[in-house]
């Protein structure tokens, strides 16, 4: 035995030494029960008889060979490689026309009109103001057979709280904030004077340096009664159209209005929501597991699923980003020749159909989403996409 061999023995010998017995069911402890608590013992000797081998290994590799260790391989990182279709989708507008409506960007006074939601499958409602803090703007409802303008109402407070409007029961609810408190409006479908149906102290973050955060509500109308959440803490409250005394809605803490009649828990993603709610019926839906749902759709990868498992679409795109309407999936488009186009696959119908074709040099046109529809410019006018039977 030469003076290496001798020295490893004898520092292998004596890291033996030092080494706690291996208890005789270690693998069956390992295995089983992870979490329990006394599995710190364990896991606290095999971590010593560990770092004593490694000590004793160290303590001669200077006697040892010269080579040195080999490098482990980096990873390959991940790289996603985009569906190729055949042939891009030929446009919306012949594939599902019904589904596409044109509404002027300029009401008859020559002053920007912005779509928000539909009063019924016929009727736009959107609002006029000036940009940036307009004291007071307008609500206009645009009727898509007459192509005629109906201005609805001159509302005192900034457009902000208008962003998210209701319609249900023949009235058009929003929200002001005045003086710390939340005011609940409405107003005839046909128009007329806003009146305040109920008021509540807003949600508040105070911050005596940049100003006070003022949380609004989420609104929904239906069932003879208007809805709301607040966009802070959530909870579901109820007055009647009419006005009266408000209430809190059982069972739907930290709950907020997704699409009447359905409150749920906010989730990654746009327009997502979790633990869904039937106002109406008390009805709960499960929810799919790592799926972006709406309240009969789901989006899974490259994949659309109905949230009950009866039936699963390949969707004829890449990089599925919005669902709309329980309906219209937005997904980009990418052929053999690596053209790209932005795309729309209506679920109800299983049919696709294209936005416009992108182009590297220039910027494409920004498609606006929101829960029950979609819209972006074209030309003088709005192209809204929307479902023509909800």
């Amino acid at each position: 035995m030469n003076d290496v061999e001798e020295a490893l023995r004898r520092t292998f010998a004596r890291a033996e030494t030092r080494i706690p017995a291996t208890p005789p069911d270690l693998l069956r402890q390992v295995t089983v029960g992870q979490t329990r608590r006394g599995r710190r013992g364990l896991v606290l000797a095999t971590a010593m008889a560990t770092c004593l081998a490694i000590w004793a290994a160290s303590g001669v590799t200077w006697w040892a060979s010269e080579q040195r260790p080999a490098t482990a391989a980096k990873p390959t990182p991940y790289v996603h490689e985009p569906r190729i279709v055949k042939e891009i989708a030929p446009p919306l507008e012949q594939v599902l026309p019904s589904v596409i409506a044109e509404v002027p960007r300029k009401v008859p006074n020559g002053e920007a009109f912005t779509p928000k939601l539909f009063i019924d499958s016929r009727t736009v409602l959107g609002y006029v103001s000036k940009k940036g803090y307009d004291p007071a703007p307008e609500l206009w409802a645009y009727r898509l057979k007459s192509q005629t303008f109906r201005r609805l109402a001159v509302i005192d407070q900034p457009i902000a709280p208008v962003d998210s409007p209701a319609v249900g029961e023949g009235v058009i609810a929003w929200f002001k904030y005045v003086n710390r408190d939340i005011h609940i409006m409405t107003i005839p479908v046909i128009g007329g004077t806003p009146r305040t149906v109920v008021s509540f102290p807003a949600e508040r973050d105070v911050d005596k340096v940049n100003g006070d955060t003022i949380y609004g509500v989420d609104l929904a109308v239906g069932d003879g009664r208007i809805f709301w959440s607040s966009t802070k803490s959530g909870g579901v409250n109820q007055v009647p159209v009419a006005g009266g005394e408000p209430s809190s809605v059982p069972g739907t803490k930290g709950l907020r209005l997704f699409s009447w009649p359905w409150a749920g828990r906010p989730a990654d993603g746009p327009a997502a929501m979790t633990n869904l709610l039937d106002l109406s019926t008390g009805e709960r839906l499960k929810d799919p597991a790592r799926a972006r749902c709406d309240v009969t759709w789901c989006l899974t990868g490259d994949r659309a699923t109905r949230r009950d498992g009866s039936r699963v679409l390949d969707l004829p795109g890449d990089s599925p980003r919005s669902l709309v309407a329980d309906r219209f999936v937005t997904m980009t488009q990418v052929d053999e020749q690596g053209r790209k186009a932005s795309a729309i696959f209506d679920l109800a119908t299983s049919r696709v159909g294209r936005l416009w074709i992108r182009n590297d040099r220039e910027a494409s046109p920004t498609l606006y989403t929101d829960t029950e529809m979609l819209y972006f410019e074209r030309g003088d006018r709005w192209a809204v996409i929307h479902d023509p039977d909800r």
